[in-house]
Order: structure tokens, then C-alpha cells, then sequence
């Protein structure tokens, strides 16, 4: 079974929970544990502090491992942007396929 067996939007989703598990663990080691609820509605203002003391953090370890933490930056914009670009061509993929499937119904109407 692959993780994209329900799709692109589910995909991402699970991606989403995994983010929220990262956070309520890191959370849990500074203080911000009570900020989450287990669900993936959170107040931007705290995805944004907790996050970012998250990512600042990721940012210190980098920079220990000589990593340049900007490269960190453009791998996950990159990823990010490929995968919600996976869950749009899914959308399309369904209208088109949603498409042929009512101009076939519709061309059988004709025929009769």
C-alpha cells in the first residue's frame, strides 16, 4: 500500500498531521504543549511562534552540520510546491475524467 493510495489531498493531509505531531512533541519540550488540541485547526499566530521557534531551531542544528539553512528553506518550498501541484493536477484529472464521462451520456442521448 503506498501513501498516495487515497489521493494527493489526503496525501498532503497525512503531510499535515505529521507537521502537527513535530509540533505538539516540540511543543511539549518548551512549554507550548497547551496550544494544541490534536486537530490540524490552529490559530495561525501560534502555527507561526511555534513553528518558528521550530524552524530557527532546524536553522541552529544546520548551521552546527555546516548547512547552509537557506538550502533548508528552498528544499521545503520545493516540495511544497510539488506536492500541492499534485493535489491540482488530481482536480484536474477528475474533471476532465468527470467531463468525458457526461459527454458520453450525453452524445448516448443523442443517439437514440
Amino acid at each position: 500500500m503506498s501513501f498516495y493510495d487515497d489521493g494527493a489531498v489526503e496525501m498532503n493531509k497525512t503531510r499535515a498531521h505529521w507537521a502537527l505531531t513535530a509540533l505538539e512533541a516540540f511543543g511539549g519540550q518548551t512549554g507550548q504543549r497547551e496550544y494544541f488540541d490534536g486537530t490540524l485547526t490552529i490559530a495561525p499566530e501560534v502555527i507561526r511562534e511555534v513553528a518558528g521557534d521550530l524552524i530557527a531551531n532546524i536553522f541552529h542544528l544546520a548551521r552546527m552540520n555546516d548547512l547552509d539553512p537557506e538550502s533548508i528553506v528552498a528544499a521545503a518550498e520545493l516540495h511544497f510546491e510539488e506536492e500541492t501541484q499534485e493535489e491540482v493536477e488530481e482536480v484536474i484529472e477528475i474533471e476532465i475524467s468527470d467531463g468525458i464521462s457526461q459527454l458520453e451520456d450525453f452524445l448516448k442521448g443523442q443517439a437514440k
